[in-house]
Parts: structure tokens; C-alpha cells; sequence
């Protein structure tokens, strides 16, 4: 994932992320993004004050989007070819229990 200094326009240096990212999400307090790395089923956070990121978290298999719970505490992955959503606690960047849903999911959004 490569960083932009929005002010400047400016490119930083890229945070290695897992392999495949394709989406993200911001936390609300905008301390974290997480990304979604579909090639290797694992979301990355990066910590936006210094883009280091941190230990990737392990979903179901074939992640494609992200959405955080409009509170901050939650980020709930939607893994398409295991057909689960997988909720991600933000305090500790732990995976919960899978929560099976239909077949192939691919979009969703979270209600205030």
C-alpha cells in the first residue's frame, strides 16, 4: 500500500502489506487503516502516524471488502469463497468466530 501526504500530494514510502491488497477501510478516529489482502486471506492494519503496519490477521478464505462498525471497535470482513463474514476486534486486532452467511458474499454495508 502506497501512502499519500494529502496535503502535499506527495508519495511515501509503500507499507508491505500481505499479497493481493485490494480494498481498505479507516477507522473513524483515523488511527488505523486496515487492508484486505485477497491473495494471501489476511487483513493488514497500518497505523497511520508512522504507516507501519502490524501483524496481519488471518480471515476465511477469499476476503474482497471491509467495513468498520461506525464506532471504531469492530471491522467485519466479508470472505467470499468461505462465505463468512469475519468480525475483527480493534482493541486487540484479534479475529472473532466467523459469522457464516449465503453463498459467495461480496458487498455489505454496517447501519449506524
Amino acid at each position: 500500500m502506497t501512502p499519500i501526504r494529502t496535503a502535499t500530494n506527495t508519495i511515501l514510502r509503500p507499507v508491505k502489506t500481505g499479497s493481493g491488497p485490494t480494498t481498505l477501510a479507516v477507522t473513524p478516529d483515523g488511527k488505523t487503516v486496515y487492508v484486505v489482502n485477497t491473495g494471501s486471506s489476511t487483513v493488514t492494519p497500518i497505523r497511520t502516524a508512522t504507516n507501519t503496519a502490524l501483524p496481519s490477521i488471518k480471515t476465511g478464505h477469499k476476503p474482497l471488502a471491509i467495513a468498520v462498525a461506525p464506532n471504531g471497535t469492530t471491522v467485519y470482513v466479508v470472505n467470499e469463497l468461505s462465505s463468512t463474514v469475519t468480525p475483527i476486534r480493534t482493541a486487540t486486532n484479534k479475529a472473532l468466530r466467523p459469522i457464516k452467511v449465503g453463498s459467495f458474499p461480496s458487498r455489505f454495508a454496517i447501519t449506524p
